[in-house]
């Protein structure tokens, strides 16, 4: 049985869509976007720290404006 692959919007390969999720080389503000909704894992301290504030905001029932291009 062949694994199915997933394809980005840009046209990237992943082996699934968590990977394509937690992929280092996504930019800032789709890594923002993807811990707010919880689709990405932390990768690094920046990460852990970014989504602390998140969680923070949250919590202060602040929403984030995030605008992915």
């Amino acid at each position: 049985m062949t694994k199915t692959k997933y394809i980005s919007p840009d046209g990237f390969e992943f082996d699934s869509y968590e990977d394509c999720c937690n992929d280092p080389d996504l930019d800032l503000d789709l890594v923002q976007f993807k811990l707010t909704t919880g689709e990405r894992k932390p990768q690094n301290d920046f990460e852990r720290r970014l989504l602390e504030m998140i969680k923070e905001a949250k919590r202060l029932g602040k929403t984030l404006e995030i605008y992915p291009n």
